[in-house]
Order: structure tokens, then sequence, then C-alpha cells
């Protein structure tokens, strides 16, 4: 990984942070739906929503873009979640569905009648396949709905979509395949030629967000997070697979694994927490990046 001062570091649409604040601008996310959708998309139809969701047992859902959007000639609104995925976790397509499901029943609470609920989830994916659902797919767009074995649509108003970025290339849509190539942008003297007005702005403000040194050390600090926490998960559960080999128990290797995360998981918090502190970002940003309560916080860096 790039270290942390790295100037010359430019960070693409990959990035959980910068594709946050990219699509969070309504300009940029009116262009992306109006080409997908193949409809105008104006800046006045969209309202963000909050990215926060809780569930019953008071376990919070975090998205990465959610929105309402009023599509013209329609009488209902949209409600849109956009999702960005690059690493390809078990159980991402019931995920998927969860996402969605979630999204349809907050909306039909604000609607009188199923026919008026209708809820978009996009999902931009990193890798070839979703595994155990979609295989090696040679297309750069999917789509799912509640379905019957002979593929007859139960509810058209709940739609998952699925943008493959290895697959961009096939993307007939002109405009959106150029949006599509900021995700692999490696550094800024290798840019995508791009010719409409709009383009050339979407492109001119992903160039400004990599010179906000704010944004930089934000996404920096996610990779940390995210890169130690990735290492730590599987050293734990390396860790415990061998306890429960030691012990020659089934149930051992399962409460192996499951303690071990637990345990991997709170040290490698601490441990981010130190090195976020150390460069300089404040408790409250650190409680953000890593979960962990003020009061923990103080503790831990006493």
């Amino acid at each position: 990984m790039k270290a942390y001062n790295d100037d010359n570091r430019f960070f693409n649409l990959r990035s959980d942070v910068y594709f946050k604040h990219f699509f969070s601008v309504k300009k940029i996310l009116a262009i992306f739906l109006s080409n997908l959708w193949n409809q105008n998309v104006n800046e006045a139809d969209i309202t963000y929503d909050n990215t926060e969701s809780t569930v019953l047992d008071g376990k919070k859902i975090i998205y990465d873009v959610v929105a309402s959007v009023s599509l013209n000639g329609y009488q209902k609104e949209v409600r849109l979640n956009l999702e960005m995925q690059n690493r390809n976790y078990d159980y991402l397509g019931p995920r998927m569905d969860y996402y969605s499901s979630r999204k349809y029943s907050e909306a039909l609470e604000k609607s009188e009648r199923y026919d008026m609920a209708s809820v978009e989830s996009i999902w931009i994916l990193g890798f070839d396949d979703i595994k155990d659902y979609v295989k090696t797919p040679t297309r750069w767009y999917e789509e799912a709905y509640l379905s019957t074995s002979e593929g007859v649509v139960l509810n058209e108003h709940r739609r998952v979509s699925m943008i493959f970025l290895k697959n961009k290339d096939k993307c007939p849509i002109i405009e959106l395949k150029k949006m599509l190539e900021f995700f692999d942008i490696d550094n800024k003297n290798n840019l995508p030629v791009v010719e409409s007005q709009e383009m050339k702005e979407a492109l001119n403000m992903l160039l400004n967000m990599n010179k906000d040194r704010a944004l930089r050390a934000e996404a920096f600090s996610r990779e940390i997070f995210a890169l130690d926490q990735n290492s730590q998960l599987y050293e734990a559960e390396q860790k415990g697979i061998e306890k429960g080999k030691a012990e020659g128990i089934a149930q051992g290797k399962a409460e192996g694994i499951a303690q071990g995360k637990a345990e991997g998981i709170e040290e490698n918090k601490k441990e981010i927490a130190k090195t976020l502190y150390s460069l300089g970002q404040t408790k409250e940003f650190i409680a953000k990046a890593t979960g962990l309560s003020l009061d923990e916080l103080n503790n831990i860096l006493k």
C-alpha cells in the first residue's frame, strides 16, 4: 500500500471515501442515472436520504449512497441505493437482496399502495462473479427481480442491478462507459479522454477531490483500517482453525474461529486508533472510523 503521505497517490472511485463523496453530488448522480436508466434525471429530482438504517436488534446498516428520485412521467418516487463493492464476500447475493428489501419496506411505509413503492438497488462490482449466484458474467450489466422458477417476475418494483467493472468495455452507453473508467484511473497523467462538457466537469471534480488533503487523509485512514482488519481477521481465523484441529473437535474449530475473530478485531481497532491519533486525526474521526466510543478511545490513548 502507498505511504500515508504519498502526494502522488491518485484515489479513483474504488475508494470508499471518494465513491461516496463523488456520488453525493447531485449533478454527478443525475448524469449517472440518466445514462443508466435512459431517461432524463435532473438535479432537482434528487433528494439525498440518511445512509444509516437501524434494524430491529438495534444494529445499523450503513449504505454508501441513498436517495429518492422523482422520475418525469411517474407519480411516485424511486428509492435508490447505490453501492460500491471491491471484495467478493460470502453471502453477497443475500446481502444485496436484504438491502433492497429494507429500502422497499421503508418505501411501503410512505405509500398507500404496493405499486407506488419502487426501489432500485445498484451495485458496482470490482470482481468477476458473485459467489454461488452469478458465475463469471460475460456482460457488463445484470439485473435481478423476485421471480418464479419459470422467470415470472412477482415484483417489478424492486430491482437489484449489478455493473461489472471488469466488463465495462462492453457497455454500449458512451457517457456511462466513460464514467465507469473513473473507477480504474491509476494516476493523474493517465486520464480517460472525455468529450462532453458534463463528463469534463465530472472528471475535474474527481481531480479536485484528489487535491483535498482532508479527503485524502480520510481515504488513507479507511484503507489502513480495512487492510489491517482484513489481515487480522485472516490471522485470527487461521489460529482458530488450528486450535480446533489440535483439540480434534469440530465445535472447537467453530468456537476458535469466532473467538479469534472477535479478539483480533478488538485488538486491531486499538492499534489502528493509536496509528490514526499519531497521524493527527481527531478523536471524533477515529471513533467514526473504528466504531470505538470516545470513552474507549480515551482509555486507549492514555
